[in-house]
């Protein structure tokens, strides 16, 4: 397998223009975060990912771990997983544990400091469609 750090001046979040980060920093920075850029067959980058503001009903958190699960894998080897097929870069690993770091003005049951481990992207709660 392929896992390539890449940091170089550039336009921002994605592999194709990333911004001049380097992926041992000791602070948080909350506009460049580093991500696994799944990038082809076997082949991961580690490279920025520039986090949008957050909204009204949103969460920000720092993540502290993340893990891959057996949908990753697939996607890793085969850049596909049952009826979805990888067409561009995308970022993986999606089960997650961190610190809140900053919430909307609208929620009500988190604030920063709580500890959460979520699955990102799985289950819905409709509030956004």
């Amino acid at each position: 397998m392929n896992i390539a750090t890449s940091a170089s001046a550039g336009g921002g979040g994605g592999p194709g223009g990333v911004a001049d980060v380097h992926p041992c920093r000791e602070k948080y920075d909350v506009f460049n975060t580093m991500v696994a850029w799944l990038v082809d067959v076997n082949t991961i980058k580690i490279l920025p990912f520039k986090l949008p503001t957050i909204g009204p009903n949103d969460v920000r958190i720092r993540i502290k771990d993340v893990s891959i699960c057996g949908s990753d894998f697939h996607y890793l080897k085969t850049m596909k997983c049952a009826d979805f097929e990888v067409k561009e870069s995308m970022v993986i690993g999606h089960e997650c544990a961190g610190i809140v770091d900053k919430v909307g003005s609208e929620v009500k049951h988190l604030v920063p400091g709580d500890r959460v481990a979520f699955e990102a992207g799985i289950i819905s709660c409709a509030h956004c469609q």
